[in-house]
């Protein structure tokens, strides 16, 4: 939209825009600003005439549905974006301010909780269970290892890596050998 003369009607409009589409509709040039205005004039008129209460209301109600809609929407972007790098489309000069601002918080939350899920792992990676080599000195039939995986069934004589704490106990109960 190019620059127009905010009135009932163009709100009324943008409002079942913003409604219709998923992503933002072009709003026309300085619309906040001519927004702020429009209203003040509303309310001037209000005050000194007594009437036009009901329709100052309605804007009222129009202009914040627009705004919370749109909020949504460039809240949505901002995810859209710091993951995939597509810029946004149709923000006006205060709602890219807005947008940066989000941006700058997610990306910095993403990549410390990134960082902070990565090092989880690796803990867990220096954690991993330790296998021993081990031969069997009789039949065992199938067990679940301290890891949660399935070994065996072995027969007198097999070697394996299973690991260390069920190797110990192998051991203790000399059904196994070190190999």
């Amino acid at each position: 939209m190019t620059d127009e003369t905010i009135t009932f009607e163009m709100i009324r409009k943008i409002q079942r825009e913003e409604v219709r589409v998923s992503k933002l509709t072009k709003l026309p040039e300085g619309f906040y600003k001519n927004i702020n205005s429009y209203l003040q004039q509303k309310k001037m008129i209000v005050k000194s005439t007594g009437s036009g209460a009901t329709e100052l209301k309605s804007i009222e109600i129009l202009i914040e549905d627009i705004f919370n809609r749109r909020e949504r929407k460039i809240l949505n972007m901002v995810l859209i974006a710091v993951r995939t790098k597509i810029p946004p489309e149709n923000l006006t000069e205060e709602e890219k301010v807005f947008f940066e601002k989000m941006v700058d918080v997610v990306r910095e939350r993403r990549k410390e909780g990134l960082a902070a899920l990565m090092e989880e792992q690796e803990i867990v990676a220096e954690d991993a269970v330790k296998m021993m080599a081990v031969v069997f000195k009789n039949n065992v039939e199938e067990f679940v290892g301290s890891d949660l995986k399935n070994y065996g069934p072995f027969k007198k004589g097999d070697g394996a890596e299973i690991p260390e704490d069920n190797a110990k106990l192998l051991l203790e109960k000399e059904l196994t050998e070190e190999a």
